[in-house]
């Protein structure tokens, strides 16, 4: 009989250790579950975050555009007035050359 309450108490105590393990993974399990949930709105959060900075990077570039347009405008007149005066030197060779022959 004591072999009996010996294995009794041996099972018992291996029933109540299972007992708190298995209450150790429902708490974890609770706290993975409110971790996933905070990680679910933070990856929500910073997919919207990155829908406005990419609205805001794009009036940037257009805005930068927009700011440099005058300096466009004074390079191509630049490019106009090189040609011209590129023009010019070709048409004085052409006089020279008609003049030699």
């Amino acid at each position: 009989m004591a072999a009996f309450l010996t294995l009794y108490h041996q099972i018992e105590a291996k029933l109540f250790k299972i007992k708190q393990v298995v209450e150790e993974k429902i708490e974890e399990n609770k706290n993975l579950k409110i971790n996933l949930a905070t990680a679910l709105e933070k990856i929500e959060r910073l997919e919207s975050e990155n829908l406005l900075l990419n609205e805001k990077n794009k009036i940037l570039t257009i805005t930068k555009t927009a700011l440099y347009k005058e300096d466009k405008k004074q390079t191509e007149k630049k490019i106009e007035r090189f040609v011209r005066d590129i023009d010019q030197c070709i048409e004085l060779l052409n006089r020279m050359q008609w003049k030699k022959d």
